[in-house]
């Protein structure tokens, strides 16, 4: 069973053949827009995928590589979107 954070908890696919065709689809449509009290759950998921990324690209599975790097530019566009607006829990302590 796999188990990948997603946006509100966790995704226990079984495995399979090939990749789910829904992995992380929210994460980057341009409909998507995280609230800033969601920074710390988009940095957790962030370091997740980062990992995901590294393994693949260990095993040489270049499209999951590719295809966790748009989730990572993703994830990243939303956090430095957050951020630059005022929405980081961290800073306003």
């Amino acid at each position: 069973m796999l188990k990948t954070r997603v946006a509100h908890g966790y995704c226990s696919r079984h495995l399979a053949g090939e990749a789910c065709p829904y992995a992380n689809i929210c994460e980057t449509c341009d409909n998507f827009v995280p609230a800033a009290e969601f920074v710390p759950v988009i940095e957790d998921q962030l370091a997740d995928v980062r990992a995901l990324r590294d393994d693949a690209a260990g095993r040489g599975w270049e499209s999951e590589v590719a295809r966790h790097g748009r989730v990572i530019d993703s994830l990243e566009g939303h956090l430095g979107r957050l951020k630059k607006e005022g929405g980081d829990p961290a800073a306003a302590g």
